[in-house]
C-alpha cells in the first residue's frame, strides 16, 4: 500500500511538472534582463585632444565610451507557430574609458556618463531545439533617449538636454526551460545631438555636437 502511495505521489508530480512544462511553451509573458555592453563606433572611440568641461573641445564626435552595464523589461506574444512580437526598454549606462578619466581626474573636474534608454518594439521567432533549449531571433526599431550627465566644477557645471534619436536592434540567443535566456544584442542608437542645457550655442564657445552611438549587449533574461 505504502509503495503504491509513493506510485501515485511520483505520478502526480511528474504529471504537474509536465502540465507546467506545457503551459510555459506558449512563450508569452514578462522578462528581466541584466547584462553588459560594448560601445562601438564613434561612442568608443578616444578623440586626439579635449579639455573637460568645454564641449566644444571635448570629444568632438567621439565619445570614449567604455563597457557599460543594462537593465531591462520586456514584454513578450509569440503565436502557434513561432512567430511573434516583442515591446522592451532598456535603460544602459557607460562611462568614461581609464585615459579620459585620468585627464578629469588630473582636472578635479567632476567626471560625465552616459546615459541610453532604448525603447523598441519588433518581431521574433522562436523554435523548440528541445525540450529544454529554444533558439530565438528577434529585430525591432523604435527610439533611444540619450543623455549625457554633468560635468565641470563646482558652481561651474556643464549640463545637457536629453535628446531623442531613432533606434534599431537585432539579437539571437536560447533559452532554458523558458525561464532564463542568454542572448547577444546589437543596438543601433542613432546619431545623438550632445546638447548643453540652456545654451543657445549663437552667444557661447560651446557648440553642439554630433555622437553615432552603437552598442553591443550581452543579457541574461529571467522570464515569469
Amino acid at each position: 500500500m505504502k509503495k503504491f502511495g509513493l506510485v501515485l505521489l511520483v505520478a502526480l508530480l511528474m504529471g504537474g511538472v509536465m502540465s507546467v512544462s506545457a503551459q510555459q511553451r506558449d512563450h508569452h509573458g514578462i522578462s528581466v534582463h541584466v547584462g553588459g555592453i560594448l560601445p562601438v563606433q564613434e561612442f568608443n572611440n578616444t578623440p586626439a585632444y579635449f579639455v573637460p568641461g568645454r564641449n566644444d573641445r571635448a570629444f568632438n564626435g567621439k565619445g570614449a565610451a567604455m563597457f557599460g552595464a543594462s537593465l531591462g523589461l520586456k514584454y513578450n506574444y509569440v503565436f502557434d507557430f513561432g512567430l511573434g512580437v516583442f515591446a522592451s526598454a532598456d535603460l544602459m549606462w557607460n562611462s568614461l574609458n581609464k585615459n579620459v578619466r585620468q585627464v578629469y581626474t588630473q582636472a578635479s573636474c567632476t567626471k560625465p556618463m552616459y546615459v541610453n534608454v532604448p525603447i523598441i518594439v519588433g518581431a521574433n521567432y522562436i523554435t523548440d531545439f528541445s525540450d529544454i533549449v529554444d533558439v530565438w531571433g528577434e529585430a525591432g526599431i523604435g527610439c533611444d533617449l540619450f543623455l549625457k550627465t554633468t560635468e565641470g566644477w563646482s558652481g561651474n557645471t556643464v549640463k545637457y538636454n536629453m535628446n531623442a534619436a531613432f533606434a534599431a536592434e537585432v539579437g539571437a540567443g536560447v533559452t532554458f526551460i523558458d525561464l532564463i535566456s542568454v542572448g547577444v544584442h546589437y543596438y543601433w542608437l542613432g546619431r545623438q545631438n550632445v546638447k548643453v542645457d540652456g545654451v543657445t550655442y549663437d552667444e557661447t564657445y560651446i557648440i553642439p555636437s554630433k555622437l553615432r552611438i552603437g552598442q553591443v549587449a550581452f543579457k541574461v533574461g529571467f522570464h515569469f
